[in-house]
């Protein structure tokens, strides 16, 4: 993550990596067939340290908006802590689609929506989102605009707290999925 953070996924190569370790290049290839399974290993890296991060929040005592509000926050100061994940998620061999890799990725998006859009549904279930939203689009929504302001703290050069950035964020999204009176 050091190199991917310093220099990017570009830079992050079996060599590059096998130097940073401080291990031959031969000895990565024993645990590493390649360069797609080193990003694969850190995207499984990745979603375990975020599961430990919002597994040690106390969300069971939460109604479903104050859960909402903690996940994001707490996403949020997760990618402050490792600021190669958003590089990792803007990175060119995403996009430009190593099969592997990208496969993996989607998987890990994949989760964190269906996360997002449960609770979403658990606050339909208990009437603080308004019923005719949909958990799925609107989780959807919310993930594209933490990205985002991801995205902007990249290029702002991390000049602002993206944890204090969460309360405006989801405030917006709340707001407009409140129950109507």
């Amino acid at each position: 993550m050091a190199i991917i953070r310093d220099e990017g996924v570009a830079k992050l190569t079996t060599r590059s990596l096998a130097r940073a370790v401080g291990i031959a290049q031969p000895t990565l290839f024993l645990h590493f067939g390649t360069k797609s399974h080193v990003l694969v290993a850190v995207v499984d890296t990745i979603q375990e340290n975020l599961q430990k991060k919002l597994g040690a929040l106390d969300l069971e005592g939460l109604t479903p908006l104050d859960r909402l509000r903690a996940v994001i926050r707490a996403h949020l100061a997760f990618i402050q802590k490792q600021p190669g994940i958003p590089r990792l998620l803007f990175s060119e061999a995403l996009q430009s689609g190593d099969p592997l890799f990208r496969e993996r990725m989607n998987v890990l998006v994949h989760d964190f929506l269906q996360f997002v859009a449960g609770l979403i549904g658990a606050g339909q279930a208990q009437g603080q989102i308004r019923a005719d939203i949909v958990p799925q689009q609107c989780a959807c929504i919310l993930i594209a605009a933490v990205q985002g302001l991801a995205f902007r703290w990249i290029l702002s050069g991390h000049r602002f707290e993206l944890a204090e950035q969460a309360d405006a964020l989801i405030a917006t999204f709340i707001e407009g999925w409140a129950v109507r009176a």
